[in-house]
């Protein structure tokens, strides 16, 4: 339930971007989706999505404990831009949304890290990535990493 939640979190901020994802049928390197663009050269982004509750949030950075074989394949450098994104959720599943007549409220926040290139570790289970809070994943920060997609430059 958390991953289809982390998911439609994703991809309502994708949509209200202007972007479209294409879920992959099997996860075997860990890319859980494309973020898509339609305008110039065609930009993509992969992503690997994942969803917490556990309480990794701090003052200035998420500290997320990524499985290692995912720490792995998001580093690698590809054709295609690779970003992890992070969903925080509620504990209790009642709370992960809230709609009435006016709104449709998703809760908590995503954010977003590239690990491209960075270095091999010693871990065998997990590493743990520390996510700056400034890199929330918003519409206006998506349509930025899109354009930066386009150009071929690093995220």
């Amino acid at each position: 339930m958390k991953e289809r939640f982390s998911l439609a979190y994703i991809e309502a901020v994708a949509s209200q971007a202007g972007y479209q994802i294409v879920e992959p049928r099997v996860d075997h390197d860990s890319v859980d989706g494309t973020l898509m663009g339609d305008f110039g050269r065609r930009p993509r982004i992969d992503f690997q999505a994942k969803a917490t509750s556990q309480d990794i949030l701090r003052e200035s950075h998420l500290a997320f404990p990524l499985p290692i074989k995912n720490y792995n394949d998001l580093k690698e450098s590809t054709r295609t831009p690779r970003i992890l994104i992070v969903v925080l959720m509620p504990g209790e599943e009642t709370q992960w949304l809230k709609q009435t007549n006016d709104e449709l409220c998703l809760r908590h926040c995503a954010y977003w890290l590239s690990v491209e290139g960075q270095p091999d570790v010693p871990n065998t289970s997990s590493v743990t990535v520390r996510i700056p809070v400034a890199n929330m994943f918003s519409s206006e920060q998506l349509t930025d990493l899109m354009r930066k997609a386009e150009r071929g430059h690093s995220l």
